[in-house]
């Protein structure tokens, strides 16, 4: 989208061969950014080309050339700068904040008085062009752009523009240049200037209402404010509406929330608000809507969505009630159907103590599971907050001081780390798919040889077994916050984010119930952003899905049948463990390959490359293989009389001090790899290294290394960690990890992971009270509400409630 919006302004989009064009700027352009900061880069970008000169007094172009001119120049100009480095320029960079002195600095630097474009901003034709160019060309030139962003950046860009006292044709263009394409504006006759007495809208409300209602003065300064629209609701004789408008002496359109009596209407609300700036808004003219609290009612898929779980309740309801009341057999297949739906048989499996003290305990997963769900939804109750913040309070959210106040604190790895969490899921499920699998093996074997078409059998269940596990949960969360969701609240940021959740939905709910969303849809090559399929998160499962279809079998089938080829049966077990770590090597290599040639930096927002880096399974590989070979070994230890004493052997021989000292280096690789993370963050420049690695904490060649073998590191460090627990060799842990308190929470992982980043986006969009500024103690509480939330909404729909 930046070299889209920089490409729109060469001038008329009919004299221009726009596709080649495109070719040369996309080669040229290389982007690092989130979604969000991309559209703010691209309105800096946007200030550079049109202002054309900068200074902190206001600056008369004496000679505006002809707007045949302009477009001739424009192209000439645009060719003549790298769009990729200017994305690294701090001043230029520093318009993301605001128009402080750098940023006009850059702008003045680059389109002075001897530019080819200079006094080309006076042409008004010229920015409207641009705009309509950028809707045009930044699919070609970006594809997976959201458009839906652009009016967010316009607004931005011309406030950048007024603030730093450039010539437009608001300001500083001569009077005498007026012409059919030139056209003068007068000042806004309005103010909101510090210190001027402030005229708020009329509207005939009480103390109450006005308690309610945003503060007008702060609109008018260019913020968002919706006021309390939940106690407007409830107040009797009131509603809640909400303004869109541009403020005097503003180019930010911005929200305004009200409480007004129930018998104001809209027109007569606008019409309050055009009389306190009758001149400006008779050019502005602000929207009114009244009916943003109203709830949407259920389409046709909501109501057959909602029968279903209806049907499952009542299903639930009379299998429990069956159960209590009517003595069955125990046997009979009527009995086991009933048990699928018995609250109190599926209570009892939820809260079962698990079985301790063996030789392999390997209840110590349960507390490493649920650690590591409740490390995900930490780093995502931040990156919600700051999400639906962004999105209800834009003009707050891209301050560099609101972004610094957790960027640039030793915390931030805490949560920025959490991407490490998904790797221990990976891990933990490679060591279980591959124990659990050998088991299944053994007993076949026992039953009957092994044939071609046994194990052709077995493969086949294989998939079809993890298909018919994870599918039918997935899609309840699936289609009820496609179908339902939407139409349980309602708020003034509400619909606008399930809107686009619907949206998402529609377009994309076969690559997630497919696991396909890591590669569906593709993401843009220059930065790795992918449009956002329908349950959010979910990638991880389609990578653990893949590493499951076609890296499990191989590994495994190698360990217990040499890959059924007679000449490897003997050395079955070396053959394995040679191509896991053939292709942990590969993986190791593809990852540096990946940072290298994709320029992958460290972001928080994104890790660098979402779409070619950070979801792919040939990246996240390692963990999962070295899960795998654990799971082999743990499986060997406990099923094979060799195994067995093997056991016995590490137990009794090997002393405490190395346990100890493996626990040890464990726990330093992996606080290693997670707490330098805010070194990253912590520089002295204004931007923190979000939208740019310019004055990045690490240089290029520290991430390249840090990039390639994380992944590897953590799944090497969690080896170490749980060989020496499960053995019960780390007594202390493992009774900690090991805790009834644990089982049933591991149990619910799957279910909270589906639903963890959908609730807080339904409970951060209804609420009132949406933050906008960084708080550790409000953020650890909303982290505690989203984790109980989650699980507790899994659990009901785990068990039909």
């Amino acid at each position: 989208l930046r070299s889209a919006c920089v490409y729109a302004l060469v001038g008329d989009q009919r004299s221009i061969r726009r596709e080649g064009k495109c070719r040369r700027l996309e080669m040229m352009t290389k982007s690092r950014s989130s979604f969000m900061m991309a559209i703010l880069s691209a309105a800096a970008l946007y200030v550079l080309l049109l202002a054309v000169h900068a200074r902190g007094e206001n600056v008369v172009v004496e000679n505006v050339p002809s707007l045949e001119q302009c477009k001739g120049a424009f192209e000439k100009f645009l060719m003549s700068i790298n769009v990729a480095d200017q994305m690294s320029n701090p001043d230029l960079l520093a318009c993301v904040g605001g128009a402080s002195e750098g940023c006009c600095r850059a702008i003045h630097s680059f389109v002075g008085e001897g530019s080819p474009i200079y006094g080309c901003s006076c042409h008004k034709e010229l920015h409207s062009e641009a705009w309509d160019m950028v809707y045009e060309l930044a699919p070609i030139v970006a594809p997976g752009s959201n458009l839906a962003y652009i009016p967010v950046a316009r607004p931005i860009v011309m406030q950048r523009i007024k603030e730093c006292n450039v010539p437009t044709p608001e300001n500083g263009c001569p009077a005498e240049a007026n012409s059919a394409n030139v056209v003068i504006l007068e000042a806004d006759p309005a103010s909101a200037a510090q210190g001027s007495s402030i005229v708020i809208p009329n509207l005939n409300r009480t103390s109450a209402m006005m308690e309610y209602s945003a503060a007008y003065e702060r609109t008018l300064e260019g913020f968002d404010e919706y006021g309390w629209y939940n106690p407007c609701t409830k107040l009797e004789g009131a509603k809640y509406c909400l303004a869109s408008l541009q403020a005097p002496n503003n180019y930010m359109q911005v929200r305004y929330g009200m409480c007004v009596p129930e018998s104001s209407t809209e027109e007569a609300i606008a019409e309050a608000i055009k009389d306190t700036a009758p001149e400006h808004y008779e050019k502005h003219e602000p929207k009114v809507d009244c009916s943003v609290m109203e709830k949407e009612p259920l389409d046709v898929g909501g109501i057959v969505t909602a029968s279903v779980f209806a049907l499952i309740s009542i299903l639930v309801v009379s299998a429990t009630l069956v159960k209590l009341l009517v003595p069955l057999k125990d046997d009979h297949a009527f009995t086991r159907l009933v048990d699928c739906f018995d609250f109190c048989k599926n209570w009892h499996q939820l809260m079962a103590k698990p079985a301790s003290g063996r030789e392999l305990d390997l209840t110590a997963l349960n507390g490493l599971r649920a650690v590591s769900m409740f490390w995900v939804i930490l780093g995502h109750t931040l990156s919600y907050i700051i999400w639906i913040g962004g999105i209800a309070y834009p003009a707050r959210l891209i301050t560099p001081n609101n972004m610094n106040m957790v960027l640039k604190n030793w915390f931030i790895s805490i949560y920025a780390g959490g991407f490490f969490a998904v790797d221990t899921f990976f891990f933990l499920s490679g060591l279980l798919v591959a124990f659990i699998a050998s088991r299944e093996i053994a007993k076949a074997k026992w039953r009957r040889p092994v044939t071609a078409r046994s194990e052709m059998f077995f493969w086949a269940a294989y998939v079809v077994n993890r298909f018919l596990r994870l599918l039918p949960t997935f899609a309840a969360v699936l289609f009820f916050f496609w179908k339902i969701a939407p139409s349980l609240s309602s708020s003034p940021i509400w619909k606008l984010n399930w809107d686009q959740h619907s949206k998402d939905c529609s377009k994309y709910w076969w690559s997630d119930l497919f696991f396909l969303n890591n590669f569906f849809p593709v993401g843009n090559p220059a930065d790795g952003l992918a449009p956002t399929t329908c349950v959010g998160g979910t990638w991880y499962l389609a990578v653990d899905m893949q590493l499951y279809i076609f890296v499990a079998p191989v590994i495994i089938a190698a360990w217990h049948h040499g890959l059924y080829l007679k000449p490897l049966l003997r050395f079955r077990k070396a053959v394995s463990t040679g191509a896991s770590c053939t292709m942990i090597v590969l993986s190791i290599g593809l990852a540096a390959y990946t940072t290298i040639k994709r320029d992958v930096w460290l972001q928080y927002f994104g890790e660098g490359n979402f779409y070619y880096y950070y979801v792919k399974p040939w990246i996240r590989a390692p963990p999962y293989i070295l899960g795998l070979l654990l799971g082999l070994v743990f499986h060997d230890f406990t099923n094979e009389e060799v195994g067995k004493k093997r056991l016995a052997h590490l137990k009794k021989n090997i002393p405490s001090w190395v346990w100890v000292s493996l626990f040890g280096l464990s726990l330093s690789i992996l606080c290693l790899l997670v707490f330098p993370i805010s070194t990253y963050y912590d520089t002295d420049h204004e931007i923190p290294p979000i939208t740019t690695t310019h004055s990045a904490g690490w240089d290029r060649d520290a991430v390249i290394v840090y990039n390639t073998f994380k992944f590897f590191a953590w799944g090497l460090a969690l080896f170490l960690l749980v060989l020496p627990t499960c053995l019960g060799r780390l007594s202390l842990v493992t009774e900690i990890l090991g805790g009834h308190i644990w089982a049933p929470l591991a149990k619910l992982t799957y279910g909270a992971y589906l639903i963890h980043m959908l609730y807080p986006q339904a409970l951060l969009t209804s609420t009132d009270a949406t933050t906008f500024y960084y708080h550790t103690s409000h953020t650890l509480g909303m982290w505690l509400v989203f984790t109980v939330g989650s699980y507790f909404f899994c659990f009901r729909s785990v068990h039909g409630g």
